[in-house]
This record gives C-alpha cells, structure tokens and sequence, in this order.
C-alpha cells in the first residue's frame, strides 16, 4: 500500500511540477522542388522541452499565409519525442499551392526574399498532462525560380498561339497567293507580358515543303488572362505550291498546311522563348 502511495504521489508530483515544452524558432527554411501544383517548402521546427523527462510532440499544423492571403499548410505526420531538458529540431514539410500565389506573381517575381507568416499549434502529451504551443513566425523565401518555372510550363503547353481565321485571294497573279490569318493569342496567367517577336513558317505535306514565312513587324502587348487575335498577311509561293502538288489536293480542292514557328516572350526582365505549332486546311 505504501509502494502504491509512494507512487502515486511521486506521478502526481511530476504532473505539478511539469512544464509546458517552448516553442524555440522556425530555422534552416528551403525551397525542396516543385510539384505539379505546389512549392515544396522543408524547415525545422524548433522546440525546447523543459521537463526532466521527455515528453512527446503528438501532432502539429501550420498554415502559411502571404498577405493575410492562405496559401499554404504544412503537417507533422508522426509523433516525435522531444528529449528531457533538449532543444529538438523537428523536420516538417510544407506545401504551397502555386494557384494561390498566382495574382502576386508580378512582386514576387520582383523580389529575391518574400516574407510570409506562419500560424499553427503542436500538441505535447506530458504524463496525462496536454499542452498547446502556439506557432506566430515569420520565414523568407525567394520564389522567383519557382514562379519562372511554372510561368515557362504555361507558355509552352503548346495552345498559347493558335491559328483562328483564314482568307485567301486565290491567284492574284501566275507566282502568288495572299493569306489573311488571324492568331489567337491566348495569356493563362495573371500577369500581362510583351511579345517581343513572333515568327511563323508554313509547310506543304507535313513539314517537307517550305511555302512562306511571316515575321511580326513590332512588339504586342498581351494583357493579364486575355485572348487577342493578331492579324498577319502570309504570301504563298505558287510555284512552291504546285511542285509538291498530289492528285487529293485537287480532288478535294483544298492542301493541308503545317505552321511552325516561336514566339520570344517577355515578362518584366525576363525572356521565354515560345514554340508554335499549328495546323490549317486552306481551299484550292
């Protein structure tokens, strides 16, 4: 009976005397790759455990937040013990989603350190006893990589310039053929840009017969998640044309064309050079 007294009072004492574990800093904070959606964020959790045994970490969350704007979380998947009278550096890793970042693309690709705030709580299991520690920090990341990266993956889907339109005056001499086009320029982001160049190459019979070329005279500005459509004049070489003539193009009255060509891209003071590929039936 006195062996269970003794402890008994012994338990209770430690939970009397056991202090809630301080929540230390937010360190060694790096940008660990870029996922199809998000930007991977690794950093320690640092957290300082008073007690004279060890206590354990249960669980803990955290939301990133950029001005007030919620764009991120991170989690701690697996209990962790935090080692009696230690300061304990926990792994965690956090996701930012890249949807949520995308109207701030102009300032963050303008600087090299963006702060962002964190929030959250980590929840320590102590004998019976639970605590909450309150996570509020600061960290700093430059985005600017990540951001270029996916900015570089939305221009080169491959749907950005699209042939929307055709006329032709049909034979307005023995050599020539006029082509009025239009290009549908299409800007998925959130951030307007300059085309700087655009250039364009029409083929016969699926890129083996070169027939006309067209440069764009001077630089277009595209705004922020808009289409416009560029009006371009293409001169075709008939004598081209009737070289690589075949038997089905004057059956069914009309050639198949291959348009391929780049677009040079500029965004504040960077350059994405932009492929274009299209495809066109024009009438005989």
């Amino acid at each position: 009976m006195k062996k269970i007294a003794l402890v008994l009072g012994t338990f209770l004492f430690f939970m009397s005397c056991s202090k809630k574990p301080e929540f230390v800093a937010i360190d060694h904070v790096t940008i660990k790759g870029l996922t199809e959606n998000a930007l991977v964020v690794g950093m320690d959790y640092v957290v300082y455990n008073p007690n004279n045994v060890k206590t354990k970490l249960r669980q803990s969350s955290m939301e990133i937040f950029y001005k007030d704007s919620l764009v991120g979380k991170g989690f701690l998947n697996e209990q962790m013990s935090l080692a009696a009278n230690d300061t304990i550096r926990i792994p965690v890793t956090c996701e930012i989603e890249l949807k949520s970042l995308n109207s701030f693309y102009p300032e963050l690709l303008a600087s090299d350190s963006t702060e962002f705030a964190l929030k959250g709580n980590g929840k320590v299991s102590f004998l019976l006893n639970s605590f909450t520690i309150a996570l509020d920090d600061k960290i700093h990341l430059n985005t600017k990589k990540a951001i270029l990266e996916e900015i570089s993956k939305n221009l080169d889907y491959g749907n950005n310039f699209k042939i929307r339109s055709i006329s032709s005056n049909r034979l307005p001499s023995l050599s020539k053929t006029h082509l009025k086009l239009g290009v549908e320029t299409l800007n998925r982001l959130p951030i307007a840009y300059t085309i700087n160049t655009m250039k364009l190459e029409f083929y016969l019979d699926e890129n083996k017969g070169h027939v006309a070329a067209w440069t764009m005279d001077e630089p277009f500005f595209q705004e922020a998640l808009q289409s416009t459509t560029i009006p371009i004049d293409v001169t075709l070489s008939n004598f081209d044309i009737l070289k690589q003539m075949k038997f089905s193009w004057l059956t069914n009255q009309k050639a198949n064309f291959t348009i391929l060509g780049e677009a040079q891209i500029k965004i504040q003071e960077y350059e994405f050079n932009v492929p274009i590929q299209d495809y066109v039936e024009i009438g005989l």
